[in-house]
């Protein structure tokens, strides 16, 4: 019982702006909105709020919306719809379960470029969730991003196994917000971020620096900001911490102190950025939504934002007041003075990321510990990690205030001593394919399909001696089946991609663990990327990145490519070390198979065979996105 929506957002200009977006940055999204059909078959008030949403969205981007919706045979409803403008189907209700399944197939176009695709799910029930789950995790696998709303989302604990992390920018209440044009609101802003995220390059070159001035100390001050290459003041209109700590992340400083408004280092000096909507774990104020900027108007007066850090970030992690090295209470050491970290932001990801950085196994279990902290000692209020981090500097933190936290109950975790050993892949077609199994607890033991991504893929075909891992998200159709659902320990495992095996990596134990979403299999090559060549450069040393694989050329994803690669792309075709490492097609676009969707290399690999990678024939990239190098000429003999 559903109604769909599907639209192709493709924004070419800026000159229509979505209530929530940033100004000034171009848009390109492929978005698919899947509404409940028992909420509004009796609620034309919020069906009307819905359409709404849907044509915000569509207006932006000046491209007609269509519309497919289940017949029941209610003729008010499809007069209703009838009688709007827009393309407008009728499914059958008899098919609805396996239309909405087998039409969640994303066939990307040829030069859509760095397009983000999202699906929104507007849920009342579970019913065609339930039967989707499957296809919505190969949705999320394969790069699409899952947002979803409902009602009494609290009590359905099966939808965090879906939506895209973090949970608390994709999950959405309506029991949190006074009314559903708010929750609508809301949901929109997050739908920008992630569509401007696709693009983050471009916004980093309108927004390029922050600094703060006429402070006491570098990490203190007003926020000025370089601007489409101007500088000038931000607005303290909209300031809050959120913001704050992302600019004291940014310029290398600690948590913030304290967000000032009204001018308290001086007033605004040149144009304004009038807002700056930050959710505070961004790593770069660009990533942040951006608000106009506009010069001074002298009929309203304009405060500058102020900003006061800490002098330094997080440095060391310790366990105090447990068994042993491996379990206590969690303290970090924040200018010079050990911090504690609040439980109610403290999850399984932090955890792990501290297991991992203590030198134990994977985490077993996270405990409270009431009590006051030591003397001298401050609450770190919230950590945000994602799981694949080396150590705790490299998450956000926020040191909202001194003030005990509520109820004084404080993180405590426990880790295993013996970290992941032996890994193996078994009922596959050769020993670089099959099911995954690794070795904890004395046991064998599968590892769940939810929160296995290609970095984790990466590292096991690198570990197993295999070559490139073999993108096998493929989103087609799928039959509605009850497979038996296994048991395993093993929880979940976080890499980066540039780890040497699934040990150097965090993971989370969990005795009896469920794997609803099914268990992990993976495909790896037998062989690696033997020839590199550079194509389209005005030397043998720069030029477009072409490898050869499965006996032809082909180019490389911009999507993961940095300065690591291009050292091992330059040493491999025997050129100096890299000048720059430019994407986007700087050398044109190639022509064939873009052969690696992602490369993870350290830079330290003497050849690309050594580096982990994803090779995809299904790949979310274009040639636009083709990635190119700028080494330095070979030295003469």
């Amino acid at each position: 019982m559903s109604v769909f929506f599907w639209i192709l957002l493709i924004v070419a200009c800026s000159a229509v702006h979505i209530e929530g977006c940033s100004h000034g940055v171009h848009r390109s999204a492929e978005i698919i909105v899947y509404a409940d059909r028992y909420r509004y078959h009796t609620n034309y008030h919020e069906l009307e709020l819905v359409r709404g949403f849907i044509e915000g969205l569509e207006n932006a981007t000046n491209h007609q919306v269509m519309l497919h919706l289940v017949d029941y045979n209610f003729k008010d409803l499809q007069e209703y719809f009838r009688s709007h403008p827009g393309r407008v189907s009728f499914i059958p209700q008899k098919d609805y379960i396996h239309k909405f399944i087998n039409s969640m197939t994303w066939r990307p176009k040829p030069g859509s470029g760095k397009r983000s695709h999202i699906l929104i799910l507007l849920l009342c029930g579970l019913d065609a969730y339930l039967f989707a789950k499957p296809k919505i995790h190969k949705l999320q696998r394969a790069g699409v991003e899952i947002f979803v709303m409902g009602s009494k989302i609290s009590q359905d604990y099966e939808l965090y196994d879906i939506v895209s992390y973090p949970p608390k920018t994709h999950l959405y209440d309506l029991l949190d917000y006074p009314s559903l044009d708010r929750a609508l609101s809301a949901l929109a802003q997050s739908v920008c971020r992630s569509i401007e995220v696709k693009d983050k390059r471009a916004k980093k070159a309108l927004l390029s620096q922050v600094r703060l001035v006429d402070g006491g100390h570098r990490c203190q001050g007003r926020v000025e900001l370089l601007y489409n290459n101007t500088w000038g003041t931000l607005s303290d209109e909209h300031w809050d911490r959120h913001g704050a700590d992302v600019i004291c992340r940014q310029l290398g400083c600690g948590p913030s102190l304290e967000a000032i408004k009204g001018d308290a280092f001086g007033p605004v000096s040149g144009n304004i950025l009038e807002k700056l909507d930050c959710t505070g774990d961004e790593h770069d104020v660009s990533e942040c939504l951006l608000g106009a900027w506009t010069e001074p108007e002298s009929t309203r007066p304009q405060h500058s934002a102020g900003i006061s850090c800490l002098s330094s970030g997080a440095g060391k992690v310790r366990l105090v007041s447990g068994s042993g090295s491996c379990d206590g209470i969690v303290e970090v050491s924040l200018n010079n003075t050990w911090n504690r970290f609040c439980l109610w932001k403290f999850d399984i990801r932090e955890a792990s990321v501290v297991c991992r950085q203590m030198g134990c196994g994977p985490l077993v279990k996270i405990q409270e510990n009431v009590g006051e902290a030591g003397i001298g000692q401050k609450t770190v209020e919230k950590i945000h990690c994602s799981g694949a981090e080396s150590q705790i500097s490299e998450c956000s933190l926020s040191l909202w205030s001194s003030q005990p936290c509520l109820y004084n109950i404080h993180a405590g975790i426990v880790c295993s001593t013996a970290a992941i050993s032996k890994v193996t892949l078994t009922d596959g077609s050769s020993t670089c394919s099959g099911k995954v199994q690794v070795f904890q607890d004395n046991k064998w033991n599968l590892v769940p399909a939810f929160e296995w991504h290609v970095e984790e893929e990466v590292v096991l075909c690198k570990q197993l001696g295999c070559g490139l891992a073999i993108e096998r998200a493929l989103v087609k159709e799928m039959s509605i089946s009850n497979k038996k659902v296994h048991h395993t320990n093993v929880r979940s495992i976080y890499c980066s991609g540039h780890e040497a095996s699934l040990s150097e990596c965090s993971s989370v134990l969990s005795k009896g663990h469920r794997c609803e979403s099914g268990e992990v299999e993976v495909l790896c090559s037998q062989s690696g990327i033997s020839k590199v060549r550079l194509v389209g450069g005005d030397s043998a040393c720069s030029g477009r990145v072409e490898v050869f694989y499965n006996q032809a050329w082909g180019t490389v994803c911009d999507d993961t490519w940095d300065l690591s690669s291009a050292h091992v792309v330059c040493r491999h075709v025997g050129c100096g070390p890299p000048q720059r490492a430019p994407r986007g097609a700087h050398f044109g676009p190639g022509s064939g198979s873009i052969w690696l969707e992602k490369l993870f290399c350290n830079g330290t690999e003497s050849s690309i065979s050594q580096c982990g990678g994803v090779v995809s024939k299904n790949s979310l990239c274009a040639h636009s996105q083709d990635a190119g190098v700028i080494c330095t000429d070979k030295e003469p003999l």
